[in-house]
């Protein structure tokens, strides 16, 4: 019964966080966007919103899920990643369509880019739960080095994530925005810092719990 309520605490904090982060991040790309030049609408932006918090709250929820076990936790947070960032990405994109279509806006068009982007990403959030996943256990896991890691991986991710929307924009025969341009590097790099951040507190927090019940059960 402990075990289920520690659970419980952990998934909340980590999904209540991943919200935070989820709103903070879009908040962010609004801004780049505006100082790119980018003209927003109100509607473009509340799509956006609802798909990125979407977005963020299971993803680093699923992750920081891993963050529980007591043995072999980077495979255990590296196999939640592989798993939750592309149901993440799946539920994110069926929430913007949703959203588009009780509004009467275009839907977005579901092409290669998208999976392409959503296999980049399942990539990218396995490869940063594994990394977490072993850092926690040692003595190195501390705030700015979690988000060095975070910052690295969305570097290398989102270079490639970047690299493919500008190679479907040539294709077509256009030029990416300015404004999308950023706000794609603004998320990219940004986002998995900030989930980066998310696991290092609920990892914190779930080492604590694990600390005072050992101590309330006599076991020092």
């Amino acid at each position: 019964m402990a075990e289920k309520r520690s659970m419980v605490s952990m998934l909340s904090l980590a999904a209540w966080l991943a919200v935070l982060l989820g709103l903070a991040v879009q908040l962010l790309i609004l801004v780049v966007k505006i100082a790119a030049g980018g003209r927003p609408t109100s509607l473009q932006v509340f799509v956006d919103v609802a798909s990125g918090v979407t977005w963020s709250a299971l993803v680093c929820s699923g992750i920081a899920l891993g963050t529980i076990a007591a043995r072999h936790r980077g495979v255990i947070m590296g196999v939640l990643g592989l798993v939750s960032a592309p149901v993440a990405w799946a539920a994110a994109k069926g929430v913007q369509r949703g959203v588009q279509w009780m509004l009467g806006a275009p839907l977005e068009t579901l092409g290669p880019l998208v999976y392409q982007i959503g296999v980049a990403k399942t990539l990218e959030y396995a490869v940063l739960g594994v990394v977490l996943g072993r850092l926690i256990q040692t003595s190195r896991s501390t705030l700015p080095i979690h988000a060095l890691i975070g910052l690295a991986t969305g570097a290398v991710f989102g270079g490639a994530i970047l690299w493919l929307n500008h190679s479907h924009a040539v294709a077509a025969g256009s030029a990416m925005p300015a404004a999308r341009v950023a706000a794609i590097c603004a998320n990219e790099l940004m986002f998995p810092v900030g989930c980066a951040i998310v696991i290092y507190f609920v990892a914190r927090f779930a080492d604590r719990r694990s600390a005072l019940e050992r101590l309330a059960a006599g076991g020092g």
